[in-house]
Order: C-alpha cells, then structure tokens, then sequence
C-alpha cells in the first residue's frame, strides 16, 4: 500500500506538533515545515502527495504558497488544505479561487481534517489511475472547445486556457453532459469530492471565474435560476 507524504506548514509550535502527531498516527510520512519559503523548497524536490498549510505565515503566506504551486507545472496537481481562523465566507472563496482544495477552521477538528485528507487522497489516487488508462484516448470537444482529459488541458480553437484545476473539473463535468442542469450541490459534490465544503456560494465564484476566462464564449455556461448551470453548446 503506497505510503503517502504530506508536508504541513505553521508557524505555531504546538499546532504543528499536533497535526505531525496525527497524522503520524495514521500511517502517512509527515515533514513539517514553520514557513512557507522552506516547504516550497523541499515540495519541489520531494514527490509530495498533500499540503496541509497555515493561511497566516512570515515572509510567504499560505495563498502565495498555493498560488505558487498551481502555477508551477511540476506541482500544480498536489492538492492544497488551508488552515486558518478567519472563516468567512469571503475568506472560503478567496481560498478557493488560488486552488485550495480544501478549507479547516481552527481550531482544528482533528477526526474531521483526517477524514478529509482521506477523501482528497482517495480521489487524487483516482484521477491519476484514470488519467494514466485515458492518455491519448479521450477528450471531450464542444464546438471550438477542447478538453484533453489525459493532460489537463483546454484550448477555445488555437487559444489555450489557463484554468485551475477546480475550473477544468467543472468544465468537464458540464461539458460532459450539454443541456443537463446541475444544482450547485452536486458541482460541489463532483468538483470537491464532498457536499460539506465551504458555501454553495463558492460555487458561483468558480463560475464567475471560468466564464471570464472563456471571454467572448462565456454564454456556453448556463445559469438556470434558482437551479444551477449547465453547458450551452451552441454558444461555442
């Protein structure tokens, strides 16, 4: 059974202490880290499976450091868990819009932070398996939009778009499926692996953001009120 390796990252002691020791306890290999400078030296070496980091920390904070993983090839695929005491909702989303793949409030629920890396593992594990039997078999074309499902990309004609990873799930998941309303419980259910996370609020947000990116093909996503989204093929 692969062992998994997570680094964490706070700047307060006996925080880190805790979660190094519960995670120890469930079997995963645990490098911690008190700033962000340090871990994103060693996660670039290291074939690092999870990042479990602190939002308020010296010199680069837990955002710059998530921002600075989606953006590096190398490492935009390790899923990223925010810690932090500010649990607004606009808090959430902001979270959420640099690629965070999850959010925990502190104090820190230690059953419920577990269960949750559980989860994003389980799934990361999944997309890798399928992403290795799809390679150069499957892609998904709508109009002048492509989704290459094997490298996790997406181009609007010659044009290449720069998506998130959360983004290119959502596009994938609506453009599966042209015309089929999807309430934003189940986006957040199919994206994020769990109907817990954040707001539904978020959801928007992550629209918001596709359709900016689609620029002038933002009408192939749908708002249905009060109901959800779906993908308008035509509109591509």
């Amino acid at each position: 059974m692969k062992k998994y390796r997570l680094i964490i990252i706070d700047d307060h002691h006996d925080t880190l202490e805790l979660l190094k020791y519960n995670l120890l306890s469930e079997g995963y290999e645990v490098k911690a880290f008190f700033n962000a400078v340090d871990a994103m030296k060693y996660v670039t070496m290291d074939n690092t499976d999870l990042v479990i980091t602190d939002w308020m920390l010296p010199e680069m904070d837990g955002l710059d450091l998530c921002r600075n993983l989606k953006h590096n090839p190398a490492t935009q695929y390790i899923p990223v868990v925010m810690l932090t005491g500010k649990a607004d909702e606009i808090d959430v989303v902001t979270a959420l819009e640099v690629g965070a793949e999850d959010y925990l409030a502190k104090p820190v629920r230690i059953r419920e932070m577990l269960t949750r890396i559980k989860k994003i593992l389980r799934r990361q594990a999944g997309e890798l398996v399928a992403m290795t039997t799809r390679i150069n078999k499957e892609s998904i074309t709508r109009g002048r939009l492509q989704l290459d499902l094997a490298s996790y990309t997406v181009s609007i004609g010659e044009e290449p778009l720069d998506l998130t990873i959360v983004e290119f799930r959502l596009l994938e998941l609506l453009a599966r499926q042209p015309g089929k309303v999807f309430s934003r419980a189940q986006i957040m259910e199919r994206i994020n692996g769990t109907d817990y996370f954040a707001a539904e609020r978020s959801v928007d947000v992550q629209v918001a953001g596709l359709r900016k990116k689609l620029g002038p093909y933002k009408d192939g996503i749908e708002t249905v009120r009060s109901v959800g989204y779906r993908f308008n093929e035509k509109a591509l």
